[in-house]
Parts: structure tokens; sequence; C-alpha cells
């Protein structure tokens, strides 16, 4: 029991002692030695480096047409044949001057976006297509870029006005009013 409590008494003299003598020995160390340079037991020099004080942001902003990327999604939420030209009718579209919903919204009101279409005849939009009469094209592609143009003259030139309801009249005539309801939905859908 003695020998605990001289263990007791004696423990924090010796660590404080040890902790002093550490202390000692590293500051006189240190004040014989330049601050530029350590040497350490191996004989590696050590050196302090001082942070930098600039500091640099940069930034860049770059802005993308989402319109392929909305006709994109479109095409394949209805596992669309046309999933493939999205770009490509983004594209004519703008070179007709037109809205590139309309080919989108008119191919899903006609064929449900090209899977029900006349044989081998690529025409999702129903263009010429009447009694036993078919208008047909060689691709997809080949339709496309035919019928934007079209479109544009017959139905958002000379005077027409650029409305479903207007455009009805013109393009299937005995309709009640489901053709611009369905285009219209359509349209609003990839806004």
């Amino acid at each position: 029991m003695l020998k605990r409590i001289l263990l007791l008494w004696l423990w924090p003299i010796s660590a404080s002692l040890v902790l002093y003598l550490a202390f000692a020995v590293s500051h006189d160390y240190f004040m014989f030695t330049s601050p530029e340079q350590v040497s350490v037991p191996d004989q590696t020099l050590l050196y302090a480096a001082i942070p930098a004080t600039v500091s640099e942001i940069k930034t860049s902003v770059r802005s993308l047409d989402a319109r392929p990327e909305i006709a994109r999604q479109y095409l394949k939420k209805y596992n669309s044949p046309l999933y493939p030209y999205a770009e490509l009718i983004v594209k004519t579209s703008d070179e007709n001057g037109i809205d590139f919903r309309w080919l989108i919204a008119i191919a899903q009101q006609e064929s449900n976006l090209c899977k029900r279409i006349p044989e081998n005849s690529y025409n999702c939009w129903g263009w010429g297509i009447y009694g036993d009469k078919v208008t047909r094209f060689n691709s997809y592609e080949h339709a496309i870029t035919a019928i934007a143009p079209q479109f544009k003259q017959k139905f958002l030139t000379d005077g027409h006005r650029t409305e479903a309801d207007d455009i009805m009249k013109t393009y299937t005539p005995p309709s009640d009013g489901s053709w611009s309801f369905g285009v219209n939905q359509f349209m609003s859908e990839m806004e």
C-alpha cells in the first residue's frame, strides 16, 4: 500500500521533470539554429514555405440550346423511331423558321410518332395521305427535310396564324377539333 502511495506521489513530479527537460532541450536546440533551416539528426534540411496569398477564381458559363434535348426526351419517352432525328428536327425547323414542336406534335397526332404509318412510307405526318393516295419518302430524314418547308409555306405564311385551330381547317378539314386539341396538348408537353 505504501508503494502505491509513493508511486502516486512521485508520478506527477517525474512527469513534470521529463516535460521540463524536453522543453529545455528543444528550446536550446532551436535557439542556436537559424530560422531558415533546421537540421534534423539524419542531416535532412527542413524549409518552411509561406502560403500564397493570391487567390483566383475562374468561371465560365456556356449556354446550350435545350431544344434538341427536349425533343430527344419526348421522342424517347414515346419510343418513337424519330428519336435519332431529334437534332435534325430542330435544325430543319430553324432553317425554315418554324417551331420544332410542330413537326413532333403533328407526328404524334397523325401517327402516334410514326408507329402507325403506311408501310415503307416514312410519312409520320399524314402528309398527302387521303383515300388510296400515299405520299412516300425515302427515309425519316427525307420526310423531315421535305415536309418542314412545305408546312411553313402552306400553313404559317400568307396570313395563316400559328394556332392549331387555324391550321386544322386546312390540314385536316373534317376534324371536329380533336386534331387541334391533340396538337396543342403535345406541344405544351414540350415546353
